[in-house]
């Protein structure tokens, strides 16, 4: 058997392990609380317990209701990130009044809790953590409560670390175009010898998954500057609509070199995106099949000092050369080792999560001009070959961690295969317990048009339109 196919087999192990950990983590609680409930019945937690879903108005409203209006009420407001790296809304005594002025304008009366017992505003008393939440009833159901309120805290200062502007970067790619197809089969003929997986349709499949991220972002990124989407000139039908304030950059804006275009590759695009005009230093790199699960502030992605956090996987690089043999993520992999090696003396263990990846600007500048020759073959390969980085989704964390600029980090995420069969019940499950910071539905072959189905169907229900 190749070294791929080995490869290959212990990734899908390691998936099945995962999903199985996940599985046995809440079948306790499953058999305690659903043993009587009847099929199709919804549950959500409430005050620690779980209850049926009956007398709630739905599992997004429940999620949504205070996180979506409270946080963004308080966008304005300072915030601070305490000894455990959970971000706080921090009210300042003098900001005290407008705060409550603010949440008093939303479409729902929020209540304040020091104590299981909850409050109308008005009777507010300030502790050092409160809790904000809506009790709304809608139709005689009850919406929302204080298992999914906000916190925040009153302080006579600010102890913000002030980590400035942070934009989001996507890329996108439809597939599905057919004059974006002739291109990409016109240059398939001008470049032989490329592994299977470097550009089967896999890898420019989409479901639309890109709208939803965007959607997630409106509802559990409120502190967002710029959102930034980089296609090579397409442009979603819905965007412009649903979301004006999206900023496209076209490959032409980022790749220096004419030659080099038309690009079908991942890892040539992700090596240019530091050059976005007006990006901010701090940034935080989407691929559209990963999105945010629940509302997730700044401190997930970045740490007290304002550095880049790394999110590690228990997957490890083997320690060969990349090969032709490699599946092209194996293989820059093995290319970023190199690399890091040789400009930190750090060795590069470990792959990092399916998840999204913060990024400071200046260290994507710095690596290019340090790695010249390798960022120059990268970006003019039009498919991902084995000598390629992978750079924002890889080295750059890596190499800002090996030179002191970022930190390890640790998010609740959610990945899975979308082809693979255990999603019948995994998808269901972060349905319901919406349990994940960030959610990855990686397609690593042809979805059967099922399977697209089953993922269509649940991406509506987690993140319907507004």
């Amino acid at each position: 058997m190749s070294r791929s196919g080995v490869s290959a087999i212990a990734h899908r192990t390691l998936r099945l392990a995962e999903a199985g950990r996940e599985g046995a983590g809440h079948a306790w609680t499953r058999i305690r609380d659903r043993g009587l409930a009847f099929p199709g019945s919804v549950w959500v937690t409430f005050r620690g317990n779980s209850v049926p879903a009956s007398p709630w108005e739905s599992s997004r409203a429940a999620v949504d209701a205070t996180l979506a209006t409270c946080v963004e009420a308080l966008g304005s407001l300072p915030h601070r990130v305490d000894a455990d790296g959970w971000e706080l809304p921090t009210i300042t005594v003098a900001d005290w009044d407008a705060a409550m002025a603010a949440l008093r304008r939303t479409d729902g009366p929020p209540l304040y809790t020091g104590d299981p017992h909850p409050l109308p505003l008005d009777r507010a008393h300030p502790s050092e953590v409160a809790r904000l939440f809506h009790f709304w009833e809608v139709g005689g159901r009850m919406v929302a409560g204080p298992d999914v309120g906000v916190d925040i805290c009153l302080s006579d200062t600010t102890r913000a670390p002030r980590v400035g502007d942070i934009d989001l970067v996507f890329t996108w790619v439809d597939g599905s175009d057919p004059t974006w197809r002739a291109a990409r089969d016109a240059r398939l003929g001008r470049s032989p010898g490329l592994h299977p997986t470097a550009a089967n349709d896999a890898r420019f499949d989409q479901i639309d998954e890109l709208r939803y991220a965007l959607r997630a972002v409106e509802r559990y990124a409120p502190w967002r500057r710029h959102v930034f989407l980089v296609t090579n000139g397409q442009r979603p039908s819905w965007l412009a609509e649903e979301f004006p304030h999206v900023v496209l950059v076209r490959h032409e804006e980022l790749f220096d070199d004419p030659t080099a275009l038309p690009t079908f590759n991942s890892h040539a695009i992700e090596s240019r995106l530091h050059h976005i005009d007006g990006l901010a230093e701090r940034w935080v790199y989407f691929n559209d099949d990963v999105f945010l699960g629940r509302y997730t502030p700044p401190s997930v992605f970045f740490d007290e000092s304002g550095n880049p956090r790394v999110f590690l996987a228990e997957e490890t690089i083997p320690d060969v050369s990349p090969s032709r043999e490699d599946q092209p993520v194996v293989a820059a992999a093995k290319s970023n080792r190199e690399v890091l090696a040789r400009l930190t003396g750090q060795p590069l263990r470990h792959k990092l999560k399916h998840v999204a990846h913060p990024q400071l600007r200046s260290v994507g500048a710095e690596l290019e001009r340090r790695a010249p020759a390798e960022f120059r073959e990268t970006g003019r390969s039009p498919f991902r070959a084995p000598e390629n980085l992978s750079v924002a989704s890889s080295l750059a964390p890596h190499y800002a961690l090996a030179t002191g600029r970022a930190s390890l980090g640790s998010v609740s995420h959610f990945y899975a295969d979308v082809g693979s069969p255990e999603l019948a019940w995994r998808l269901p499950h972060l349905l319901e317990w919406r349990d994940a910071d960030i959610a990855c539905l990686n397609a690593t072959e042809s979805s059967p048009r099922a399977s697209r189905a089953v993922v269509r169907g649940f991406l509506d229900a987690y993140l319907p339109t507004a």
